[in-house]
């Protein structure tokens, strides 16, 4: 049977390995301690955070079929949240997703998604790859310098840059990958022994060095304990990716204070987490990146513009195209 080798357990590894496993004996070599990718859940007991895709849309049929299992078990519900804008600590904008398009989320996090896609699959976590080498077959070498050998093909789902720095240069696709630049994002984490008074549940910032803020604890099946998400601008994140944590968080707290009339600082948890490869530069669609020659392919949210559904469409096309195509 076909051999293939997925780096990344992301939705786009973990979909495209969905699709291939009665076809083929797949591998998936994850860099984290859990699955998920951008569909992250941070827990700090009592406190849980989506700190990474805050929920989703489902606008093709393939993506509602894909997901429609997995509401019916209850694994996925629809968010209803108040939502505003705020431009400078004013509301601009008002409104209550239960009248409009469904947004998705993952129940009681966002990771449950990511790990109920993971069951039976063949997972390694903790398992950074850092190199290839083909011969006949594909070799892959973690950093700890353990090989895994006789792959008959990989398939890249880590972000464009880091996909890059993988994949050689020989890919007929390197330098499209290459030109699909990443914008940083930090994920502000508060948890308090009390609920703030908001007017809204989800909230997007314009003209701030914030973009988002979300009462977390609000979304569908998450613990009582109230707790905030709050993600940085691209602007912001770009200028101060490298900073120390500290500072950073007490900024964004400020930035948040201000926002929403509310001191943060009194919250009993807060971390900050950056992510330093989000969002795409350009929201711009990719077409497949599939190299029957070297046997190598790449997909992930950032050939799609970055959204949720992105990160599974960008799976369902490759893997469409490669079962017509080479297996």
């Amino acid at each position: 049977m076909t051999k293939i080798a997925i780096i990344g357990a992301g939705l786009s590894g973990l979909s495209a390995a969905r699709f291939l496993k009665d076809r083929a004996e797949i591998t998936l070599f994850e860099k984290a301690r859990s699955v998920s990718g951008r569909i992250s859940t941070r827990r700090a007991e009592p406190y849980f955070f989506d700190h990474g895709a805050q929920y989703f849309t489902a606008r093709t049929k393939a993506f509602n079929d894909f997901i429609q299992p997995l509401i019916n078990q209850g694994l996925i519900e629809r968010w209803n949240a108040r939502y505003v804008k705020f431009d400078n600590g004013k509301i601009i904008e008002r409104k209550n997703w239960i009248n409009d398009e469904p947004r998705y989320v993952g129940v009681p996090g966002m990771n449950k998604i990511a790990k109920h896609l993971a069951k039976e699959l063949n997972v390694h976590i903790n398992t950074r790859i850092i190199s290839l080498k083909r011969g006949d077959l594909w070799q892959l070498t973690d950093e700890s310098g353990q090989v895994y050998s006789d792959f008959d093909w990989v398939i890249s789902t880590t972000p464009s840059p880091q996909a890059a720095e993988l994949l050689p240069k020989r890919f007929i696709y390197y330098e499209d990958i290459k030109d699909v630049k990443m914008h940083a994002c930090f994920s502000l984490m508060l948890g308090f022994s009390e609920s703030l008074p908001l007017e809204f549940e989800a909230a997007h910032v314009i003209h701030s060095d914030l973009s988002w803020i979300a009462v977390n604890s609000h979304k569908p099946g998450r613990a009582d304990p109230f707790t905030l998400m709050v993600h940085s601008s691209e602007k912001y994140s770009e200028a101060h990716i490298d900073d120390d944590r500290e500072t950073v968080m007490q900024h964004l707290m400020n930035e948040t204070s201000n926002v929403i009339g509310h001191d943060v600082s009194i919250a009993n948890y807060k971390t900050v987490h950056g992510w330093r490869y989000a969002n795409n530069v350009k929201r711009k669609n990719c077409h497949i990146f599939l190299d029957p020659d070297l046997k190598l392919a790449a997909c992930g949210d950032w050939c799609l513009g970055g959204r949720v559904e992105g990160a599974f469409t960008s799976a369902y096309n490759l893997v469409n195209a490669m079962k017509d195509s080479v297996l």
